[in-house]
């Protein structure tokens, strides 16, 4: 119970934090409502499996390019307007999600969806290891991720339930309402965090980082991990229904396991990172997230799926909270944002080509071989992190 209390201890020490923490989770739980859904709303549309991948890509590729622009300006003009700017504008582009009509609607409003992420997700990690000192990121980043997750845990049971009552419009709807509360939350309560105007001075740095091996490492290993988490995204669930029969109930709750997983390990991943290294728990997590979607591959029905996705969500919610505390550290606070624009669209880089490889393979190759490819791209992954990534120290 160690670790609870030192979480908390975070928490009440780093108020603000706590007002982003909650913004952060009334964000997620939106988008977590209509993630298990988007791939089967586009089949409904008559989507093949390569235009999954299509849309799919479309997020990671306006993701990609506004990543480095939106931490670029989270350094310059401040990370609060940027996080409600891209909330507001996500509210009003999953409203639209529920009135589409064709095809060439979800491909565009997709397209603005992963604009707006863009700007809003690089700008709100760093605010939220701007907001702690560098002895707690770890805590900090595992509590940042844990909301995250926990807004996606519930988002899919609530998603299910609401499209099989109601209909899958009405899920996209009640996900704008969540976008836009979340905007309102970090307009009203949470506090600008960027160096130069908490503090009116202006310091101008000549390189990003001292860091630039670990840069390039977690970059790779950015990029290899997205890879595996965009093409399960697209595939995942209309494998799920396809192939192995289930129902958008069942997925809907092999999501919410996911999350929940996720969720519960993060912050006392977070806090052990701290204090053991967090390049030992960033390794470890990313072996046991690699060899989980592998064995997607022996799934026969929902019980033996669930069991690799577990997995799955061990290993990613071992790895992410080190990961970002590892980013964020590298960096001085006045390139913060950056570092992790850069990071970010190396990320996404991966979220673009997993998707559109894994949809090729998916109707070309094989069902099972997309996972196959996830296993072999996240060890290669492991193996970069292993020799360029150690665990850095405290910036000035």
């Amino acid at each position: 119970m160690n670790f609870i209390s030192k979480n908390y201890r975070v928490i009440k020490e780093y108020k603000n934090l706590a007002e982003l923490l909650f913004a952060v989770f009334v964000s997620m739980l939106g988008f977590g409502l209509i993630i298990p859904l988007l791939p089967l709303y586009a089949k409904d549309f008559g989507a093949t499996g390569v235009e999954l991948g299509v849309l799919t890509a479309m997020f990671a590729l306006t993701r990609t390019l506004t990543s480095y622009p939106g931490g670029h300006l989270a350094d310059k003009i401040g990370r609060k307007k940027l996080i409600a700017f891209g909330l507001f504008i996500y509210a009003i582009d999953m409203f639209l999600f529920g009135e589409a009509t064709q095809l060439w609607h979800l491909y565009a409003l997709r397209a603005i969806q992963g604009a707006a992420s863009g700007i809003v997700w690089p700008a709100a990690t760093v605010m939220a290891a701007d907001i702690v000192r560098f002895e707690d990121r770890g805590k900090a980043m595992g509590l940042f991720s844990m909301m995250w997750d926990l807004g996606l845990a519930f988002g899919p049971f609530i998603g299910g339930t609401l499209s099989g009552i109601f209909s899958m419009s009405f899920s996209f709807h009640i996900c704008s309402i969540m976008a836009f509360i979340s905007a309102v939350l970090i307009v009203l309560r949470v506090k600008e965090t960027a160096p130069h105007i908490v503090s009116k001075e202006i310091v101008v740095r000549k390189e990003l980082t001292p860091y630039k091996t670990v840069l390039y490492g977690v970059c790779v290993a950015g990029f290899t991990t997205a890879f595996a988490l965009g093409l399960t995204m697209t595939i995942l669930s209309v494998y799920a229904k396809d192939i192995l029969g289930l129902s958008t109930v069942a997925i809907g709750i092999i999501f919410g396991v996911r999350g929940t997983v996720r969720l519960i390990i993060k912050p006392i991943t977070g806090e052990l990172s701290d204090n053991y290294g967090r390049r030992t728990f960033l390794i470890l997590g990313r072996t046991l997230s690699s060899l989980g979607t592998l064995a997607i591959i022996f799934a026969r029905k929902f019980s033996t799926l669930l069991f690799p996705i577990i997995f799955a969500a061990l290993g990613t919610g071992m790895a992410r909270p080190a990961n970002d505390a590892i980013v964020t550290s590298i960096a001085y606070k006045e390139t913060r944002g950056k570092v992790m624009g850069i990071f970010t669209t190396w990320r996404n880089l991966g979220l673009l080509a997993g998707p559109l490889i894994g949809g090729w393979v998916y109707d070309n190759i094989g069902v099972k071989e997309p996972f196959v490819l996830c296993g072999f791209v996240g060890f290669l992954g492991v193996i970069v992190l292993f020799f360029t990534v150690h665990d850095p120290e405290k910036l000035e």
